[in-house]
């Protein structure tokens, strides 16, 4: 190591001064550009990438707090008195009948142990499945239990459901 900077002060030496202030000066120069180029800079864009990650962690975290309030707001505002098989039989024949177009109802009979069962065909597949989600918002009548199978028509199927309260 000293034999380098022996080197380096024998070339220096060698110089007029006025070369010298110039070799000195543009190596302090390189010196202050490198540092800055490989140290200070990436230094500085990765504070601002962690900062605009924390800003958005930040904003997810606000956000799933509100959601979480809004959930158990919703969770708490679902409470359905229980139905009994008669009252469950004519919510959903009349929910059926407005919000399954096309579909024919074939059959609806209590069952003791399961709940209400119900046979629906030809029946479009979306509006059955909204339909379901509306029972169990709106009236607290749950899927037990379904079976369906295709028919001839596109998107339409024949459905056996099991339907209980709350």
């Amino acid at each position: 190591m000293s034999a380098l900077i022996e080197n380096i002060q024998k070339s220096l030496n060698r110089l007029n001064p006025r070369e010298r202030v110039i070799v000195i000066g543009g190596s302090l120069a390189l010196l202050v550009i490198g540092i800055y180029l490989f140290a200070w800079e990436p230094l500085l864009e990765k504070q601002v990438a962690l900062n605009a990650s924390i800003k958005s962690q930040q904003d997810l975290y606000q956000w799933m707090q509100k959601s979480a309030a809004e959930v158990r707001q919703y969770k708490g505002s679902g409470n359905h008195k229980k139905l009994n098989s008669s009252a469950m039989q004519s919510v959903i024949n009349r929910t059926a009948k407005s919000a399954l177009p096309g579909a024919v109802i074939k059959r609806i009979e209590k069952n003791r142990q399961q709940g209400v069962q119900v046979w629906v065909e030809q029946v479009a597949f979306d509006d059955m499945m909204k339909w379901l989600g509306s029972l169990q918002q709106k009236n607290g009548i749950r899927v037990a239990s379904l079976v369906s199978e295709r028919t001839g028509q596109v998107g339409r199927v024949n459905v056996r459901l099991v339907l209980k309260a709350g």
